[in-house]
């Protein structure tokens, strides 16, 4: 591209579904360095027809030296597929814990009962942030992801697919889980 920018210029750009700035051409260049954005993270700028990925402009020079991301088909799904059936795992842990506490029907359990919301939060948040830390080691910029990984497991699975350009199957596959699960506790 042959676009001749001053250092003063203000940039915007799209994350989350949201357009943040103005920025200068600096702050874009620390986000870019930070991994906050990439060079597919749609940027505009006064003098621009539309919207483009970052990569594409004269701030893209600095990607030169950045090895791409690995392709999404390569990046290892396990992770996210263990997230995505946990809820049926939940299911066999709250179980166990009734069966223990049928067991032994005299003692107080105010610790185990705790322990049937605290795993699978423990579990998905840890699940998440893991697979966070692997897409980030591939490439892919994480920053906001961060946020879902400790909070919403099932978000996080769709944001993830989007952001890798994938179909969220496995995020379908964690709401039939999570509704296969409500199911079998009723039973």
């Amino acid at each position: 591209m042959t676009d001749t920018t001053t250092s003063d210029e203000t940039w915007f750009y799209a994350q989350g579904g949201q357009r943040k700035g103005p920025v200068p051409a600096s702050k874009l260049r620390e986000l870019l360095a930070d991994q906050t954005i990439d060079g597919e993270t749609p940027i505009w700028r006064k003098g621009l027809a539309d919207w483009q990925p970052l990569r594409t402009t004269e701030i893209g020079v600095q990607l030169k030296d950045t090895p791409p991301a690995i392709a999404a088909n390569h990046v290892n799904n396990g992770l996210v597929w263990t997230l995505a059936v946990a809820p049926i795992a939940y299911v066999f842990v709250d179980i166990a814990i009734l069966g223990f506490q049928f067991k032994h029907p005299y003692e107080d359990y105010e610790f185990l009962s705790k322990l049937s919301w605290l795993i699978p939060l423990l579990v998905n948040g840890g699940l998440c942030l893991l697979d966070e830390q692997q897409l980030k080691r591939a490439g892919y910029s994480s920053g906001w992801m961060t946020f879902f990984a400790l909070l919403l497991a099932p978000v996080y699975l769709f944001v993830r697919a989007q952001r890798l350009r994938q179909t969220p199957t496995y995020g379908f596959v964690w709401i039939g889980s999570f509704i296969a699960s409500i199911i079998l506790r009723a039973m």
